[in-house]
């Protein structure tokens, strides 16, 4: 069965797209096939994962344009597929008429993934292509870096999921997992603390560490494994990939 996961959080810098990105090859290098989908109009996972995201086509075209999704895979490698976001896929969030068959249109393609893992890098906002995603899958991962503001603003985004659910009547499971982690810092382990007290069992036990060779490995176009495989950040990543492996749907 293909897991389906929106990788979301409506605060920026938290390490979503490279979480998505370096997550997704880790469990890719480790033997199961994972298709990653940029549904970000800042396309930056497009561009953390060296394509050019002016010369490809994309998820905007699978659903603004009638592309079929096998004609705009970018193959990474033989067990990792890349969808990038396309030119104009902000585009999408100013369609009303359309909303809800895009939606459904992004939910049935998914449905059509037969890899093992699907995950969505979703845009730092509450709009439109956020509640489309969540349509679509049936778990989200919350990167949460380790500072009072990310965990204060947490708040608005489960309500923003549990609200979708009672929409909808589809259940989603949650993760969380703490990035930009400082080991020594007492403020970073009172962020993770408080967070599997507010949530338990659904914090991830891996924290990816705060490092340089994860904030350098997008500007050359690769993930920390291709970049620099024997960093923190690459073994923090690989733990997570191990991890998020074993939990059972």
């Amino acid at each position: 069965m293909t897991r389906k996961i929106a990788v979301i959080n409506q605060k920026g810098g938290v390490g979503k797209t490279t979480t998505t990105a370096n997550l997704g090859y880790l469990l890719a290098e480790n033997g199961s096939t994972v298709t990653l989908i940029d549904l970000d109009p800042q396309s930056s996972l497009t561009v953390s994962l060296g394509v050019d995201w002016r010369e490809h086509k994309g998820i905007e075209d699978v659903l603004l344009h009638g592309e079929c999704l096998e004609d705009v895979v970018v193959k990474k490698n033989s067990r990792l597929n890349l969808v990038a976001s396309g030119n104009h896929l902000g585009q999408a969030e100013h369609i009303d008429q359309e909303s809800s068959a895009i939606a459904k249109k992004l939910r049935d393609v998914i449905a059509g993934i037969e890899d093992d893992y699907v995950l969505i890098d979703c845009p730092p906002s509450s709009g439109f292509l956020i509640v489309s995603a969540l349509y679509a899958v049936d778990e989200v991962l919350i990167p949460i870096a380790a500072d009072y503001l990310t965990l204060h603003g947490l708040s608005h985004l489960i309500g923003t999921i549990q609200g979708f659910e009672q929409r909808i009547g589809h259940s989603i499971a949650k993760r969380f997992v703490v990035t930009r982690y400082h080991p020594r810092r007492r403020l970073a382990n009172d962020v993770r603390e408080k967070l599997h007290v507010y949530f338990p069992g659904e914090v991830l036990e891996t924290c990816i560490r705060e490092s340089s060779s994860l904030a350098e490995a997008p500007g050359f176009g690769k993930t920390i494994y291709e970049y620099q495989r024997n960093s923190n950040g690459c073994e923090d990543y690989r733990k997570l990939a191990a991890e998020f492996a074993m939990i059972e749907m």
